[in-house]
């Protein structure tokens, strides 16, 4: 049985670790290492297939559509977690 994450209450931590795994990953490095503050480009050498990936999965699994304009906005961890976070807010109406 398949249990679909609800995403009613997620929080700011759930994301940041879940963004961190996505870099690391496509980065080949352990999340550990992945600092909130790299920046994706310049620190972490993600390019903009890498990006799409990244922005693909996390639309999966928070089941929301970030517009690749905004995401192409986002320079670290922490600019991911505050936008994850406002459309996930907005989906569940808050």
């Amino acid at each position: 049985m398949v249990q679909k994450q609800s995403t009613a209450h997620v929080t700011s931590d759930d994301v940041r670790k879940e963004v961190r795994r996505l870099v690391a990953e496509i980065t080949e490095r352990e999340p550990g290492e992945v600092a909130d503050t790299a920046l994706f480009l310049e620190d972490l050498g993600i390019d903009s297939l890498m990006a799409i990936e990244m922005l693909v999965a996390v639309d999966k699994k928070y089941r929301i559509q970030i517009p690749e304009e905004e995401f192409g906005t986002i320079k670290n961890i922490n600019d991911a977690v505050a936008i994850v976070l406002r459309h996930v807010a907005a989906k569940n109406g808050g």
